[in-house]
């Protein structure tokens, strides 16, 4: 039976299980042991002479009599300091068992990878010492003794033995003890180093390589048996994430989803916030460090790269003919000539923002086909065009790719563009726009009038009303829609009057009644004066006459009048007729500004187009009226008003087909932060994004009397 002895030297006490004379000798080994790693504070032993000696012959050494020999509480407290280091590295702690490791004890990175990759390929691992031997001195203590190390191999699930015999020496920091040196079998790395396996890193991605979301996947054996692993995502665009990949399978297998969305190239990477920012073409590039590979058995960052296709965005292609022009009217103007068809073309895409100018294809039904260039408006990807080159003609023949459209009659419109960048990798796709007709020309009005009465009488100085038939058809008309027409109504006595037309049918305005009274003539009165019977007749003047010659005066016989009424006594005053007056109508139109066709107006007064029409037969003999303009800006509120004077154009008929703007639009294209409009300064201020128009005619001759106030509004937006 082996017995438990403890003996005691100056500075120095021996417990061990083995006899003895072997207590005695290991006593003897840890004063060579101390000197052999430099540690003065064992047992304290020595005078300054003989500290000297100690590296040639540490059998000299003198115990002093001052040194104070260990207890069995040190004996306890580094017993239950070596049993928890022995617990840290049994759970994996690397951390706890780091702190329990003098950083200047030979190996020390050494003994720490070793610790590392035993947490990784083992699998409960269990340490157990048996033979100790523990000399204790003030400051250090060594421990001689029997190990046996059992674990599972995380690969497979192997079991495992390691044995050995191993020299652990110890030193105090207070009530710290660390381990300074490890001699002999190291318990703390298995005897057999583990299997090296190089990494790999793949990077899985949607077949189209868009913005949808991707895999990382590392596949590492010597990771094998953790739940995860740290990997960071970089791209060429500035962007960086952290990723976490958890384990697939025990074999140490991981993968992570990475989200990805797609920026503008305006836009910028944000670094951290857990999602891939792609910028256009984007390299992406995942990697991880690999601790162990396989030829060099040193770490190193392993990595794989991709890159990720931007496959942009499907172009819009917009198309419109402007205003009401027709192959008669642009040839009339041209004679055959080169100049310029009223055609808007817009481009929006993206993918092209920052370039100056981009061609689409312009096709015409009669086979001509030509390379247009739409400068660009702004550098956000928008590109436009107002006008194209075009030569019209009875005589003209198509000639494709001469840089002019040739217009030879009527025909349609069609604009084609080709995107290289569609919205799928590899993909082109055509996208094309219907820009309208070009009608032949215009069709000839027809007029039509005729009394519905059997007596046809006129009353004398009284008006009267006569069932009348007019009317007038003019399928031009189709084109504009005018909310009414006029027709002149006149007599054989010299008497003429403006008659309203209002619609009954597409291309066709008629009236049922006539106001005549049996008086003097007085013209434009809006009664039909008859000094004595007489006939009666209506003209029509057609403004888009299929000769191309523009205002035919068109007539037609409506029948007499065949009966009077007898005047009333002369001492008897005849009743008091209130005049008859027709309420004005506003017509009020914007091109060239707004969503639909946009222009961006600088602080400069800019003439762009409008329609502000005023009808009011009771004007028929002034030759201007002036309307009031409201601007109102909707996102500040801010109010411009203005007055503009439109010319007569016919009798009762006021017009203006231009309209001065000053917008605040700088050279990027954004609007100026500061908006003061001026009112009164002869143009519509424009302030960004939506503004309401409101032009506004007060009829001071409205119907019952008085005046009234009518107006219409639009929305533009700058």
């Amino acid at each position: 039976m082996k017995q438990h002895n403890q003996i005691s030297a100056p500075g120095v006490t021996v417990f061990t299980k083995k006899p003895l004379r072997v207590a005695v000798a290991l006593a003897c080994a840890l004063s060579f042991t101390a000197a052999t790693f430099n540690t003065a504070t064992l047992a304290q032993v020595g005078t300054p002479g003989a500290r000297e000696e100690r590296q040639s012959d540490a059998r000299n050494v003198t115990p002093s009599a001052s040194a104070k020999p260990a207890t069995p509480a040190d004996k306890a407290l580094l017993d239950a300091q070596f049993q928890a280091l022995i617990d840290a590295y049994e759970r994996g702690d690397v951390g706890f068992f780091q702190a329990k490791i003098d950083p200047a004890m030979p190996g020390y990175s050494r003994v720490l990878d070793a610790m590392r990759r035993d947490a990784t390929s083992q699998t409960r691992p269990r340490l157990l010492f048996t033979d100790q031997t523990w000399s204790i001195g003030e400051n250090v203590a060594m421990l001689q003794g029997v190990f046996q190390k059992r674990y599972f191999d995380a690969r497979n699930l192997n079991p495992e033995l390691v044995t050995g015999r191993v020299v652990i020496l110890l030193s105090r920091d207070g009530d710290l003890w660390r381990i300074s040196a490890v001699t002999g079998d190291s318990p703390f790395e298995s005897r057999a180093v583990a299997p090296c396996h190089t990494g790999t890193v793949r990077l899985i991605s949607p077949p189209n390589a868009n913005a949808e979301p991707f895999f990382v996947e590392i596949d590492d054996a010597d990771l094998a048996g953790l739940p995860s692993i740290q990997a960071d995502i970089v791209t060429d665009k500035g962007d960086r994430e952290f990723i976490t990949l958890n384990a697939l399978n025990p074999d140490g297998l991981f993968r992570a989803q990475v989200n990805a969305r797609r920026l503008t190239a305006q836009g910028s990477a944000v670094t951290g916030n857990g999602q891939i920012e792609l910028i256009g073409d984007a390299v992406v590039t995942a990697r991880y460090n690999d601790q162990c590979v396989a030829i060099s058995r040193a770490q190193q960052i392993t990595q794989a790269t991709e890159t990720r296709r931007d496959p942009g965005t499907l172009g819009q292609v917009a198309c419109r003919l402007g205003g009401n022009a027709t192959f008669v009217s642009l040839a009339t103007s041209s004679g055959g000539a080169a100049g310029t068809l009223p055609l808007t073309i817009e481009l929006f895409d993206p993918d092209l923002a920052g370039l100056p100018s981009i061609d689409v294809l312009l096709r015409t039904s009669s086979g001509d086909s030509e390379i247009i260039t739409l400068g660009a408006a702004g550098n956000l990807g928008r590109f436009l065009t107002t006008s194209v080159p075009a030569r019209v003609g009875p005589n003209v023949t198509a000639s494709a790719r001469n840089g002019t459209l040739d217009i030879g009659a009527a025909m349609g419109f069609t604009v084609e563009y080709l995107d290289q960048r569609a919205g799928a990798i590899g993909r082109t796709q055509t996208v094309s726009s219907d820009c309208g007709s070009l009608p032949s020309g215009y069709q000839a009005a027809q007029l039509a009038c005729s009394i519905n009465s059997t007596s046809n009488a006129v009353s004398a100085s009284q008006a009267s009303v006569l069932p009348i038939s007019l009317s007038v058809t003019d399928p031009d008309l189709a084109l504009t829609n005018p909310p009414f027409v006029n027709v002149t109504i006149r007599n054989s006595a010299g008497d003429s009057e403006l008659v309203r037309l209002d619609p009954a049918g597409v291309g066709r305005y008629a009236a049922s009644t006539l106001s005549l009274r049996q008086s003097a003539a007085i013209a434009n009165n809006g009664v039909l004066e008859f000094p004595s019977l007489g006939s009666i007749s209506a003209e029509y003047t057609d403004t888009t006459n299929a000769s191309g010659v523009a205002n035919v005066v068109i007539g037609a016989g409506c029948g007499a009048v065949v009966q009077s009424v007898t005047q009333p006594p002369v001492n008897v005053a005849p009743p008091v007729v209130a005049p008859s007056f027709t309420l004005a109508t506003v017509e009020f139109t914007v091109v060239g500004v707004g969503t639909q066709s946009p222009q961006a107006f600088s602080s400069q007064i800019t003439q762009g187009n409008c329609s502000i029409t005023v009808r009011d037969p009771d004007l028929a003999g002034q030759s201007s009226v002036s309307v009031d303009l409201r601007a109102v800006q909707q996102s500040s509120g801010k109010v411009d008003t203005e007055t503009f004077t439109l010319a007569a154009v016919s009798p009762g008929v006021f017009s203006r087909t231009t309209c001065p703007y000053q917008g605040y639009v700088g050279s990027n294209q954004q609007v100026a932060a500061i908006f003061n409009p001026l009112p009164n300064n002869g143009a519509i201020n424009l302030g960004g994004g939506a503004t309401q128009l409101t032009v506004s005619f007060v009829d001071t001759t409205a119907p019952g009397g008085g005046s009234q106030t009518v107006s219409r509004s639009v929305t533009v937006n700058n």
